[in-house]
C-alpha cells in the first residue's frame, strides 16, 4: 500500500529574524518536496504559499483533491507545469481525457514533466487537501490499431493493441513503447480491463510457464502466479498438445495457448 505523507503547514513553524533583531515565530508556508509515491498537502491558513514538488525524472505528477473540489479550488491556487517562474498554469477544464479511462476517477491535473509548483493566492474558505502522486505518462494510443487509458487508477496506464502478434512479439512491442505485457494480480484489475475493452477480445498477458512446465510466472514482474489471484477457464490450464505455455484473457477467464498463436495484447505502465 502506498504510504501517504501528510504535510500540515499550519502545524509547522520556523524562527525568523526581524529587521530589529528580534526572534519571531511565523508559520512555515510552502517548501520543496520529493514525491516517492504520494503526499498530501493541507491548504494553508494564509495566502502566498508556494510549494515546489518533484519526483523521479522519468515520471510525471498528478494532482487531485482529497477533500474539497479541485475545480473550485482554482479560485485560491494555481498549479504549474514545472517549477520555473513562468511555468504554464494547469487548468482542470483543459485536461484531455482518454476515451478508455475510468469514468469514476477524480478530477485531476497532470504535469508533462517531473516537477510542479502549487501557489496559493489566498487561503481557502473551506477545508482543502491536495493529493499529489507519482504517475506514468499515458499516450492516447501507440499508433495504428491501439487505444490507451487510465483504466485501473489515475497513476498507471494501459494500452490495447489490436494488431495480432505472437507472444514474443507482443512482449517486444510493449517494451518498445516503454511498457510491459500486462499482469493481473487481482479480480478488480482484471474487471477494470474488461470494462474498458470488453471480454470479446483475446489478449495476451505476461503469464507463462515456459521456464518450467506447470510453474506459472508473470514475466513482466518476475512473480510466481501462486499463491496469488487466478481466473482460469474451466479445465484450464490444459497444456493441450504439450506446448500451451502462454496465457491469454478470453471471454472473461484465462486460457493457456501455444505462444506462437497470434493474439491482441494489453501493455501496462505502472509507476
Amino acid at each position: 500500500m502506498v504510504n501517504i505523507i501528510h504535510i500540515f503547514v499550519i502545524l509547522l513553524s520556523t524562527l525568523l529574524i526581524s529587521s530589529h533583531g528580534n526572534a519571531v515565530e511565523s508559520p512555515l508556508c510552502g517548501g520543496r518536496v520529493f514525491v516517492e509515491n504520494a503526499i498530501v498537502i493541507e491548504a494553508p491558513v494564509h495566502e502566498d504559499c508556494h510549494w515546489d514538488i518533484h519526483t523521479q525524472e522519468d515520471r510525471i505528477l498528478v494532482i487531485t483533491a482529497l477533500s474539497g473540489n479541485l475545480k473550485e479550488a482554482q479560485e485560491f491556487l494555481t498549479i504549474h507545469d514545472g517549477s520555473g517562474k513562468d511555468s504554464p498554469i494547469l487548468i482542470v477544464e483543459n485536461q484531455k481525457t482518454h476515451e478508455r479511462s475510468r469514468k469514476d476517477l477524480p478530477k485531476a491535473v497532470y504535469t508533462t514533466q517531473s516537477t510542479a509548483s502549487i501557489r496559493f493566492k489566498k487561503a481557502p474558505t473551506s477545508n482543502l487537501q491536495l493529493k499529489i502522486q507519482k504517475a506514468v505518462d499515458c499516450p492516447f494510443n501507440l499508433g495504428g490499431e491501439s487505444q490507451c487509458g487510465r483504466v485501473v487508477d489515475e497513476v498507471s496506464c494501459y494500452c490495447a493493441t489490436f494488431t495480432k502478434r505472437d507472444h514474443s512479439n507482443q512482449t517486444t512491442y510493449c517494451t518498445d513503447h516503454n511498457m510491459k505485457l500486462v499482469t493481473l494480480e487481482s479480480y478488480e484489475k482484471e474487471q477494470a480491463i474488461y470494462a474498458a475493452w470488453s471480454t470479446e477480445y483475446w489478449f495476451w498477458t505476461s503469464l507463462t510457464d515456459t521456464q518450467e512446465e506447470g510453474r506459472w510466472l508473470w514475466e513482466s514482474t518476475n512473480t510466481n502466479l501462486y499463491p496469488g489471484y487466478a481466473n482460469w477457464c474451466p479445465k484450464n490450464p490444459s497444456d493441450s498438445g504439450g506446448n500451451e505455455d502462454c496465457m491469454d484473457m478470453e471471454w472473461g477467464c484465462w486460457n493457456d495457448l501455444p505462444c506462437s498463436n497470434t493474439q491482441d495484447a494489453i501493455c501496462q505502465a505502472i509507476p
